[in-house]
């Protein structure tokens, strides 16, 4: 008889497919009863002439069931083809929404975009895009200047009360001289911090900046006063 045609065989192969994990003396238990002459095997024996040949005819059988489709590469990316609008884009939305939002989750999000990106270290990627986007969101955040009021003009009815500041200034040798100053030398100065600000990657990038700050104070007043 041939062994597929064997009950036993049949059986147990049928029990595997319901429960790969079915115990040995279960399917040992009934296999006698099927078979008399099963019995005259040791559980050892029952396994490596039933059991283990019915698990190798089983799993090409289910590999086969469970073998994926295939599935067409995706089309390239408009993005691909353009000069990188497209991660630009994604970054400075990803950045308004989030601030915190670190380099690698944005160089992560950027590479899904154009795959191109993948091309780039992650400091090449921050120096083309976040440093690029983190500038422009500073420049933005800096109100404009105000211009400074226009001084009052003295009426026949009512003189012009005299500048105590100045003439306080005058008779002061130390008093600071005082002028109009220079908003746009005073936000250009601002800006340049921002940016310093924003280009920083780590803690001890920060601090650096910040050690120059008294410098920076020094060129604003220098510029405000003129």
């Amino acid at each position: 008889m041939d062994s597929l045609q064997d009950p036993v065989v049949q059986y147990v192969e049928a029990e595997l497919k319901k429960d790969p994990r079915v115990k040995n003396a279960s399917l040992f238990a009934v296999a006698r009863e099927i078979d008399e002459s099963v019995g005259e095997l040791t559980l050892q024996q029952f396994h490596a002439k039933y059991r283990l040949p019915a698990i190798r005819r089983i799993a090409p059988q289910e590999r086969r069931a469970q073998k994926p489709k295939a599935v067409p590469p995706p089309a390239p990316s408009p993005a691909s083809l353009s000069d990188g609008a497209a991660v630009m884009e994604y970054v400075e939305r990803t950045l308004a929404g989030n601030p915190g939002v670190t380099n690698a989750d944005l160089f992560a999000g950027a590479r899904e975009i154009d795959p191109s990106v993948g091309q780039l270290t992650a400091r090449q990627f921050h120096a083309k895009y976040p440093l690029q986007v983190k500038a422009r969101l500073a420049r933005a955040a800096v109100p404009e200047p105000k211009p400074p009021p226009e001084p009052a003009v003295a009426t026949a009815e009512e003189p012009a009360a005299p500048d105590v500041s100045s003439a306080a200034g005058a008779g002061d040798p130390e008093a600071p001289p005082t002028g109009a100053g220079d908003p746009l030398a005073v936000r250009r100065l601002l800006l340049d911090l921002a940016k310093e600000l924003a280009s920083a990657e780590s803690k001890s990038e920060v601090i650096d900046v910040m050690a120059r700050l008294d410098d920076y104070v020094a060129e604003i007043m220098e510029a405000a006063q003129g």
